[in-house]
């Protein structure tokens, strides 16, 4: 059944018109929702693997390799978990280096 059929062979309250106008906007918000989705998750991949791009003289090859799978294998988890305790973690250890006394 075509919309426009629908819509003409409404009753008198007009309650298949407004189920069809609300199925329409329903699923356009729907799949706004998946793109704005998957523009967040595409920057937020993008974003973790320039960081780990510029921080990997600072981590072991297994460590910069289980990251970037991290990364893209969970999408909005993975470069969050990196920012949040793969980062702060490799920070942290960088500068206790550098404040620890050379014998």
């Amino acid at each position: 059944m075509s919309i426009l059929t629908a819509v003409s062979n409404s009753g008198p309250d007009g309650s298949t018109a407004i189920a069809v106008i609300f199925m329409m906007v329903f699923w356009v918000a729907y799949a706004g929702a998946f793109m704005i989705f998957g523009l967040v998750s595409l920057a937020a991949s993008v974003l973790a693997l320039v960081s780990l791009y510029r921080n990997r003289d600072k981590l072991r090859a297994i460590e910069l390799a289980a990251w970037v799978g991290i990364c893209l294998l969970l999408t909005i988890l993975g470069p969050l978990s990196w920012f949040l305790i793969g980062r702060r973690k490799m920070l942290d250890d960088s500068r206790a280096e550098e404040q620890s006394p050379s014998a």
